[in-house]
């Protein structure tokens, strides 16, 4: 009997935590562009609960309401390979805020990390490339803050995806006053071996 390769074996690990809570939200997004299979569509729903929903404490309590509104696969035509578009969104509750009532920078920062993760998981999966990836930048430009009380949305989509590293671009928006609140760019490499 041979056993499931590391990356596949955490995947599976996480999405069995992730299925065995109830969330707030079921999701059901919107799948566009290249045509994935049924079964392709539930994989990219499980990574991303796994990569949202399996995680520590405080991690769980935001990524646990990110609702998944859209997922995009797509050739880019300045190179044809295949990228993928994830958008989220989410209220934001207090313990998001800071102590001047704006959305917390650290939770900006978990936000990309996150949903950039998903992204980039996703990709590799229906790419059929799955590894354990580990963040190697991350990089955070604060735009403007977002109130409490804001909707926001999150896009993370992929730029780069090669053997060695992958990359994925995030932009965090408050859709409620209409303003850019961060951007942020996610480089990953595969784990080292231990």
């Amino acid at each position: 009997m041979s056993s499931l390769p590391p990356a596949e074996a955490v995947l599976c690990q996480l999405i069995r935590i992730s299925k065995d809570r109830h969330w707030p939200t079921k999701w059901s997004p919107r799948f566009v562009g290249n045509e994935l299979s049924e079964q392709q569509r539930s994989r990219i729903i499980d990574i991303a609960s796994a990569n949202l929903r399996s995680r520590a404490p405080f991690a769980q309590s935001i990524g646990s309401r990110l609702e998944l509104l859209e997922v995009r696969v797509f050739q880019r035509d300045e190179d044809n390979k295949t990228h993928i578009r994830f958008v989220f969104e989410v209220d934001m509750t207090p313990d998001m805020l800071n102590v001047f009532g704006s959305l917390h920078g650290s939770c900006i920062t978990f936000l990309i990390d996150a949903c950039s993760s998903v992204a980039l998981t996703a990709l590799s999966a229906v790419s059929h490339k799955l590894s354990l990836l580990v963040s190697h930048t991350l990089g955070t430009t604060f735009h403007s803050p977002a109130p409490a009380g804001a909707r926001l949305r999150i896009t993370a989509e992929t730029t780069a995806f090669s053997s060695r590293t992958v990359s994925a671009e995030v932009q965090i928006w408050d859709v409620t006053n209409k303003r850019l609140v961060a951007t942020g760019v996610h480089n990953q490499m595969q784990l080292s071996k231990l």
